[in-house]
């Protein structure tokens, strides 16, 4: 099972969010929170073209930069220290690695977020861990996905995604792979494209439980 970090293990798109808004805001934009939800995890130029274009804005790839060089900054100063595990996440987690399946993760995030703060709490569960700065196509490309699969030397019928925004199940299905979508941050319906969406961690572990893939909470 390769799962996303953002809105799927970490609760932290919120504070991702709010430093997005501010950042824009600083610049004389307007972005709304849904709509960084939207666009969480993708970062090349094509996304960058349709977040001007659906929402109005004059972007430029140095103003992008601009902006998104100071959103860094918002996060780590301000923001950093309202992100925390989802319980249900850990607790689903934990249970599958009980299992003999194996857990990856794959996130648009830089490999010196995830040293860092929090998410040292989770690093032993997951291998491997496919960063944005692992790979030269961000989601929703392909290939953060083939670079895990790659990895685990696996084919694409042995592996599920887990994720939680429209780039991600672009990229998962764009792979090959079975999606699973968590509408932590957006409604069930602006994540369709996945095979199945689930309302909350809850109602992914019933589904997983019913799959035969988690083992009882007291062999834990």
């Amino acid at each position: 099972m390769i799962f996303d970090l953002d809105g799927v293990v970490l609760n932290s798109m919120p504070a991702h969010a709010a430093c997005w808004c501010q950042a824009f805001a600083e610049f004389g934009l307007e972005v709304s929170p849904e709509v960084i939800y939207r666009y969480e995890g993708a970062l090349d130029g094509e996304a960058l073209d349709r977040l001007g274009e659906e929402n109005g804005l004059r972007l430029t790839p140095d103003l992008f930069g601009r902006i998104y060089r100071r959103q860094r900054v918002l996060f780590e100063q301000d923001h950093s220290r309202q992100v925390s595990f989802f319980p249900e996440a850990v607790r689903l987690i934990r249970e599958l690695s009980a299992t003999s399946l194996g857990l990856a993760l794959v996130t648009s995030s830089r490999r010196e977020v995830l040293n860092a703060g929090v998410w040292q709490g989770l690093n032993h569960w997951f291998w491997p861990v496919v960063t944005g700065d692992q790979v030269r196509r961000f989601k929703p490309h392909p290939e953060p996905y083939l670079t895990a699969l790659e990895a685990l030397e696996l084919d694409r019928d042995e592996a599920v995604v887990i994720e939680n925004a429209p780039a991600g199940i672009a990229s998962a299905l764009a792979a090959g792979l079975t999606c699973l979508a968590l509408a932590t941050t957006l409604s069930e319906a602006e994540l369709a494209e996945a095979h199945q969406v689930f309302s909350d961690h809850a109602a992914l572990k019933c589904y997983l439980a019913e799959q035969g893939l988690l083992v009882p909470a007291d062999v834990i």
